[in-house]
């Protein structure tokens, strides 16, 4: 009569989407800092291949070249292509008194072998906006599902979704979880007083009697209510793509939206400074 959204994820692309979602969001975040996936890529092949570090000296010297640069870039953002630039960034850095969190904000804006000002491209500011948009009510989504203290049911059927709780059941949409959506609510202490006459709290559009009687059961007995703690501790596997897309959220809040209005004339300043 009623299904978890765990369950019912499991059976259809949800679920599959929700970790490919938690997947490419980590990808995304680290590549997008670090600029490269080396890192990533040899971990795959080392837990499909096995291996670890090269034999050959010289050639496993140049690989913890490259790790260290993808590292340096992963912390700080400024987009480094070799250990020349990633010192001569350290040198300049303080040489100049530079405030390292400037240059990390604007790394798609200065180009660090050229050393040139990056122009914004009119459509970047709204597409940036829908991104941020979009994975903000993707984290939401995930984040109200994961930390709720109610397990997310549906009616088998009719595809109507409820939250039920210990102490009470209400009704909910998929596309309104966080601002609730209510159209009926059941509490326990009705249940309490009805003593097993539910008729009074069947609604319009809402559950039938027997379902009524499944919430209401749900409140009392020491199976059901075991089952609902179950089915809550289930949820927890979305807190996965919540955290993805909350690392790509927070890095694309950090680096913020590009503005063509943005200072040209602090731009500049860094440009002469690399130029030094």
């Amino acid at each position: 009569m009623l299904e978890s959204f765990y369950s019912f994820s499991l059976g259809s692309p949800v679920a599959f989407l929700s970790m490919l979602l938690a997947v490419l969001s980590l990808a995304f975040y680290f590549h997008r800092r670090a600029g490269y996936s080396y890192g990533v890529l040899n971990r795959v092949y080392a837990l499909l291949m096995g291996g670890g570090e090269f034999y050959n000296e010289e050639i496993s010297g140049f690989w913890k070249e490259r790790r260290d640069i993808e590292r340096f870039n992963a912390l700080f953002n400024v987009g480094a292509r070799s250990i020349g630039e990633v010192v001569g960034f350290k040198a300049w850095v303080e040489k100049f008194g530079i405030d390292v969190r400037l240059v990390t904000s604007l790394r798609k804006r200065i180009d660090l072998e050229r050393m040139k000002v990056v122009k914004v491209k009119w459509w970047e500011p709204p597409f940036f906006m829908s991104i941020l948009l979009s994975v903000f009510i993707v984290f939401m989504f995930f984040l109200s599902i994961a930390a709720s203290s109610s397990a997310l049911l549906k009616f088998k059927g009719d595809g109507q979704w409820l939250w039920l709780g210990h102490e009470k059941a209400y009704s909910t949409a998929l596309n309104d979880l966080v601002n609730g959506g209510e159209k009926w609510v059941i509490s326990k202490s009705e249940c309490d007083k009805a003593e097993g006459d539910y008729e009074d709290l069947l609604f319009d559009s809402g559950p039938n009697e027997e379902v009524v009687n499944i919430i209401c059961n749900s409140f009392f007995d020491e199976e059901e209510i075991a089952e609902v703690d179950k089915i809550i501790k289930e949820q927890k596997v979305f807190f996965a793509p919540a955290i993805g897309s909350f690392l790509g959220y927070t890095d694309l809040m950090v680096d913020g939206a590009p503005s063509p209005h943005q200072s040209d004339t602090t731009l500049r300043w860094l440009i002469d400074r690399l130029r030094s």
